[in-house]
């Protein structure tokens, strides 16, 4: 009886110092890892100080501002990630010999121009395979591989998450798109117009997009910041910010592969960045080997070949 209360402490506290870790570092919060376990913040509390006492040691470093994790803790910590991780890997492996279903989370430019082709040939190869794919901001994409919600991703950035691995597969220019009307074609006969294009109404945007970051880099290797922007609209919607482009609302930073079209049919311009552009990757972003399912495994591997990227690390 004892030794099965002991388990059920045990699994709770588990649970409860992965929550704490959920980020990749320790929460100063309890109430972080209440939220993300459902639980309220004295439980969590109550299952760190249960696992503290069953196991004779101190976890937590606890300070009136701030926690940290004590070499046990550490240790203990890897062993939870250990736990929740294969825990992840069996319901996604038993998942899938009942339906092959991959969840792919894809940010607005690969999801126009990478993904469509990406599909058609697996599915060539893998009729037998369905996909779900979800479209979000870049850091929403990587958020949600690391924390189990897609299988795979593809995006405009990279960051340090936990558990999650990245593969270049392309590079994307930026470029300054304007309304092609008499008042910006004037533009076009300047030797460097982009200080003062940067003057006119400035359409921006959401703020965890890869093309936002891309921004915020263009600005800074200019010596300015966003605040010295005429900013009128900050938009979630990469087709709809285009679209206000082109009925003169103002111009933007945006890739060049979504408004090219536009540019060809003649209703935007584009001005290159010049010498302060950069060429953003686009990338993979795949789960840890350890939570990684058999049949991601497969699509990144057909990935990898498709996109020969599987020598080259970001």
């Amino acid at each position: 009886m004892e030794k099965t209360k002991w388990k059920g402490r045990a699994a709770n506290g588990y649970s409860a110092a992965g929550g704490l870790c959920i980020h990749g570092k320790i929460s100063e919060f309890f109430s972080l890892a209440a939220q993300k376990l459902y639980l309220s913040q004295p439980t969590v509390s109550s299952h760190i100080c249960n696992l503290e006492k069953e196991l004779h040691t101190q976890l937590l470093q606890r300070t009136t501002k701030a926690l940290s994790m004590t070499p046990a803790g550490r240790r203990l910590y890897s062993y939870a990630a250990e736990i929740l991780d294969l825990r992840h890997k069996a319901i996604l492996e038993l998942t899938s010999q009942q339906e092959a279903m991959l969840h792919i989370g894809v940010s607005s430019v690969p999801s126009l121009h990478l993904l469509p082709e990406l599909l058609a040939a697996y599915h060539a190869q893998a009729p037998e395979v369905r996909f779900r794919t979800s479209c979000s901001d870049s850091l929403d994409v990587i958020r949600r591989v690391s924390e189990g919600g897609c299988d795979i991703g593809l995006a405009g950035t990279k960051t340090a998450a936990p558990g999650c691995g990245f593969l270049p597969v392309t590079s994307d220019e930026l470029v300054l798109a304007a309304p092609n009307t008499s008042h910006f074609r004037e533009y076009q006969q300047q030797k460097e117009p982009l200080r003062a294009l940067l003057c006119e109404p400035f359409l921006l945007r959401e703020d965890n997009s890869g093309t936002k970051q891309g921004t915020l880099y263009f600005l800074r290797n200019m010596g300015l910041s966003l605040d010295e922007l005429n900013v009128i609209a900050v938009m979630d919607d990469a087709a709809s910010l285009i679209r206000c482009i082109t009925l003169g609302m103002g111009v933007s930073i945006l890739s060049r592969a979504t408004v090219q079209n536009d540019a060809q049919s003649g209703r935007l311009l584009l001005f290159p960045l010049g010498q302060s552009a950069f060429l953003r990757r686009l990338y993979i972003v795949y789960p840890s080997a350890r939570r990684m399912s058999e049949q991601t495994r497969r699509f990144l591997d057909f990935m990898k070949e498709y996109y020969q990227t599987g020598q080259r690390q970001a």
